[in-house]
């Protein structure tokens, strides 16, 4: 597949100055070792000198100054761990910053071409004469959902996991709702997007703008991955003790031995590309499918598209 995410070299900013910042503080803390040192071998020598003949003194000298360079490195590697000790908090606040950026960035890009596309095509309706009520009402409707990504974002980042699991949400409600607001996206894509729902209880306990999140994600990897002519297919149904959720695409597919790495965010920075050009909003959808209690895999072949799998515990009967 194609690269998403694509980031250039690292030129974040404060990274580089935080790292000049260590590498001043390191020098800084073994000048002043070195410093310390040199004057107690200076006060060693003065003491001892005077109770020395001229050999003796030449030989003290010697080891005085030997002791000294052989303190330098220590001093070097001391300052080093003392600094990054010392910067730790910082870094970390750093990446925390640098991750929800990431991370509000990419939830939104989806809603936000949702709600471009579907205005485009109002503006269009407009501008021809035709009735463009039902464009509009999804606009509004798309912009209180987008509110709630916002905040369910906030809130996650400040809890730093999942909001609690609490409310009923009925994923193939869910699964209804984002088919629709994606409709217009889709046929300017020449993909075809459609929903299949069986007839049981498709009720899980949990935080609809979170699951959204997730609905969104999958369903846009697979409209960004799908050929002019492809297919998208979003099935809900009920199992035994869970409500499953798939999304399935015939798209480019991917290497299967990269299946659980797909889910992985990378070490070297908050949104890269992922094995086989996935990145972020897989990692963000097992964040929040894992919050849930549930499980997310990926299954598919190179060419012969891929299926996303989400499984979450059904909610008991009765529960409001």
């Amino acid at each position: 597949m194609k690269g998403r995410d694509a980031k250039g070299p690292d030129l974040d900013p404060d990274r580089r100055l935080l790292a000049r910042a260590r590498r001043r503080v390191t020098v800084q803390i073994a000048a002043a070792a070195v410093l310390l040192l040199t004057t107690l071998g200076a006060i060693v020598y003065r003491e001892a000198a005077a109770h020395l003949d001229a050999a003796a003194r030449r030989r003290l000298r010697r080891r005085i100054a030997a002791a000294e360079a052989a303190a330098l490195p220590v001093a070097l590697l001391t300052g080093h761990a003392i600094a990054r000790r010392a910067f730790a908090p910082l870094e970390n606040a750093l990446a925390r910053r640098r991750r929800f950026a990431a991370d509000v960035g990419h939830e939104l890009r989806a809603p936000l071409t949702r709600l471009h596309t579907r205005a485009q095509l109002a503006a269009r309706r407009l501008r021809t004469g035709t009735d463009a009520t039902a464009d509009v009402d999804r606009l509004v409707t798309g912009t209180r959902q987008l509110g709630e990504i916002v905040e369910d974002v906030l809130v996650a980042a400040r809890l730093g996991r999942c909001p609690a699991a609490s409310a009923p949400v009925d994923l193939g409600a869910l699964a209804g709702e984002l088919a629709a607001a994606e409709s217009a996206r889709a046929l300017e894509r020449g993909v075809t997007i459609g929903v299949g729902r069986d007839g049981g209880r498709l009720v899980v306990r949990g935080s609809e703008p979170a699951l959204r999140r997730v609905l969104s994600a999958l369903v846009d990897n697979a409209l960004r991955h799908t050929p002019p002519g492809g297919r998208v297919q979003v099935t809900v149904r009920r199992t035994r003790a869970a409500v499953e959720l798939t999304v399935r695409d015939d798209g480019d597919g991917f290497d299967p031995r990269d299946a659980e790495r797909l889910f992985r965010r990378s070490p070297d920075g908050p949104a890269p590309d992922g094995p086989s050009g996935f990145g972020l909003g897989l990692a963000l959808a097992r964040e929040v499918v894992d919050g849930h209690g549930g499980t997310i895999s990926a299954d598919g072949r190179p060419g012969a598209g891929a299926v996303f799998t989400v499984r979450l515990p059904a909610a008991p009967y009765g529960f409001s």
